[in-house]
Formats: structure tokens, sequence, C-alpha cells
């Protein structure tokens, strides 16, 4: 089957054709790379001037990019863009439409036509005027075009009309939208079996890879003895089940275990989001289930983890770094009660597991048991300070431990000797890319 050409496509087709890049394109048209890459994605229509200024560059008419009249195999003297002496022109020459040109203009305004009758509905006739005045606008200005006149005067007058034919446009689509919007949301109410569900996570273990839930749900109707069965089958195909407890007509089950499922793009919990399919079946005493889909639980495990934040002051001196003061804040943002068990302060030469220096940073622990968070500012580090080798690389790190099966390393910085200057990473530049970094695992500082 022959792929349908689009306004996109055949902008891409003859940028090929005249081997231009979408780069080198936009640089002669004064736009961006992405602005023609939107173009010939269909993602966007580029104003009038662009298109005239394509079709010079092409060699091609506006009617070929439009798609409303054949693109010549072969380019004439006629249809040539080479002024006088070889040199590609900017202005094109003075003369009559040609019977080619004078057909696509015809193509253009039964184009609009055809869009405005499309409308139909008399409380649409200001779009139907508004199409034809575009339409007579763009005639002009491709008469202009082919004429060599200056179109500049006409262009605010098309942006005017343009305009106004995206706000009717914008304003039709809306209405639409909100009418198929209540349409689904009706259909959908009268087909439910449920008049209410809730979903909440109480508790979680990151080890475990499972989060905790209360579900409950009201049945659209009831009957003595119906069963209300809970299902949440992870995107690994685990599943788990809990049978709801009837609570005054409405099914609760509470505390109940449900697989985190594999990490979206990922291999291990908290290296993206997990997915988590929930749903609802009512069995009655004639043995008949009714099955529903509640929702699909979508997280960010990574969320789950501390959230960690450090500084660490330092010097730079004779090949070797002096740590002075540690600025460092670690928060809870899951709402969930979490106890720190652990944190651990270490210093890795890069790509290497032991650490040349480590310490427990009990000061942290003994904040979090105060008040339930970290911050503090206080002097933390090897008495002497580590020398760093020319071409070698350290690495700073925090290690955290939870009682919710969290385990993870901050990195709080990385620093590289080059030639007896020091270059450095930030944390948050380092752990944007190393979110699941362990000790052994090389980092590229400054590379």
């Amino acid at each position: 089957m022959r792929e349908q050409q689009t306004l996109g496509r055949r902008i891409q087709e003859a940028r090929k054709a005249a081997g231009l890049s979408q780069e080198s394109l936009g640089e002669r048209l004064g736009v961006s790379r992405q602005a023609v890459s939107k173009w010939e994605a269909d993602a966007a229509v580029p104003e009038l001037e662009n298109l005239i200024a394509m079709s010079r560059i092409f060699g091609v008419t506006i009617g070929a990019l439009l798609g409303v009249e054949p693109a010549a195999e072969e380019p004439t003297e006629e249809d040539s863009p080479e002024a006088p002496g070889g040199e590609s022109g900017d202005a094109a020459p003075d003369r009559e439409l040609t019977d080619r040109e004078l057909a696509a203009v015809e193509a253009i305004v039964q184009k609009y036509l055809e869009a405005a009758q499309a409308a139909g509905q008399p409380r649409w006739s200001q779009r139907r005027k508004v199409l034809a005045g575009a339409a007579i606008c763009a005639v002009l200005a491709l008469a202009v075009y082919a004429l060599g006149s200056s179109f500049f005067s006409l262009e605010n007058r098309l942006d005017q009309v343009q305009s106004q034919v995206y706000s009717i446009e914008r304003s039709v689509g809306n209405q639409i939208g909100s009418l198929t919007g209540q349409l689904s949301g009706l259909l959908e109410e009268q087909t439910s079996l449920i008049s209410d569900y809730q979903l909440q996570v109480t508790d979680y273990d990151l080890e475990e890879a499972v989060w905790y839930l209360t579900a409950s749900v009201t049945p659209r109707e009831y009957t003595a003895g119906t069963v209300t069965t809970f299902t949440a089958r992870a995107n690994t195909g685990a599943t788990a089940s809990a049978e709801a407890q009837n609570n005054g007509g409405v099914f609760t089950a509470g505390n109940w275990a449900v697989p985190m499922g594999e990490a979206v793009g990922g291999t291990e919990a908290g290296a993206g989001g997990a997915e988590v399919l929930i749903s609802v079946a009512f069995s009655d005493e004639s043995g008949t289930i009714r099955t529903q889909t509640l929702e699909t639980l979508y997280d960010d495990l990574a969320a789950y983890r501390l959230d960690v934040d450090g500084f660490w002051n330092k010097d730079w001196e004779n090949g070797a770094i002096s740590f002075g003061s540690l600025d460092l804040k670690i928060d809870n943002a899951t709402g969930i009660p979490v106890e720190l068990t652990d944190a651990e302060l270490a210093l890795f030469y890069n790509g290497e597991a032991e650490p040349v220096w480590s310490a427990p940073l009990d000061a942290a622990v003994n904040l979090w048991e105060e008040q339930g968070y970290v911050q503090m500012f206080s002097p933390a580090g090897p008495e002497d300070p580590v020398p760093v080798e020319n071409s070698q690389s350290l690495v700073a790190a925090i290690h955290i431990t939870d009682d919710h099966g969290q385990d993870f390393w901050y990195l709080l910085g990385g620093w590289r000797n080059s030639g007896g200057d020091l270059y450095s990473d930030s944390s948050g530049s380092l752990n944007g890319q190393y979110a699941d970094w362990r000790p052994g695992d090389p980092l590229q500082i400054w590379e």
C-alpha cells in the first residue's frame, strides 16, 4: 500500500533531494532545527513565508509542496530557481502565472472551499467565511510571489485570518472534547459495577518489593451473600488477592501485601516506575462472577527512598584533598514512618570497591531518632589529607539503610586530578547519572 503523502513528508523528501540537513535548512530559513523537525513530523505547519522560501530553496512550486499539483521530475528553464548567470536568486522573476501554477491556485481555493463546506452546521457559518477569506489570501499571496512583487503587506492580514481560523478550530475542538468526555463518563457510570472505591498505600518494604494497601469498594448493587475479592497483578505476572470484609455495604481489605512489580525500563526496584493492575470481583451465591478494573498503580519506586542532600567542604593542596565540614540533609517524603538504621561516610578511589576511608555517621542517626529528619553542619571526615594522583579520581558517598529495606549510596561528590588541577562533579550531577551507584562502579568525573 502506498504511504500517504503529507505536507511534512513532502518537505522532508524535498529537503533530502536538495542535499540539506534539518539544521542547514533551518539556518537558511532563520528557524531552529526543531522547527523543521516538527514540520516534517506534521506536528506543526510552517508559516506562508517559510513555505515560499522552501519552494525557492528546493526549486519546486508551492502547489507541489502542498500536494495540489504534481512535482516536476526534471526542472525546466521556466521553473528553474536559478537567477540569470547561474546564481540562486531570492526574488521570483516577473512573469505571468503559468497554466500549471494557475491550476495550483485553483486547487488551493477548492481545498479551502471544501473545508468550509465540511464545517456544515449553520452555527459555524462564521468559520466558512473565515476559511473563504483564508483561501483568497492564499491565492493572492501565491500570485504575488509568482509575479515577483512584495507579499509582506499581505502577510499581516493572512496572519490575522489564520489566527481567527485557529481560534475557531480550538473552540470547536474543545466543545467536541468536552461533549466526548461527558458522554464517556455517562457510559462508564451506567456500566460500572461500583459507585465508589479507594486505594491507599499504608506501608512498604523495598527489600521484599511489596506495598501494603488498604482497599475499599462500594458496589452499585448489593446482593446478600456476595463475596468481594480484590486482585493485584504486577507487570512481572505476580498476583496477590485479598477477600474483603463487608462493613455496612462497603467492602474493605486492609494490610494487603501487593507485589511492586518490575521497574519500567529497569530490572531492579528503585530503577523506575512499577505497574500493578488492581481489580475487584463480585461473586454471588449462584456462582456468577463479575469483574471490574479499578486502576493501574504506577509509582516511582525511587520516591520511597529517603531524600538525601549533602555538600562536603574541601581544600586542594599539594595533590591531596583535605575535608572539612559536612552539610547534610536527610528527610522522608513518603509520609510513612521510617527509622534510619545506619549512615556511613566513605571515600573511594574511582572504580574501587574498598574505601580508602570510612566512618559511621552516628550524629545523623541520633538526629533522626530525635526529630525524624537530619539537618546538620559539622566536621566529618579523615584527619589527614587524602592524596589524589594525576589522572586519578576520588569519590565521596554516604550509605543509607532503614527499617523499610532501603539500602543505597548517595554520592556527595567526585573529584579528578588533571595535571595538578582539581576538577569536580556535584552531587546533583552524579546522582542524576548514577542513581543506583554501588562501590566499585566506575564514574566519569569531568571526562
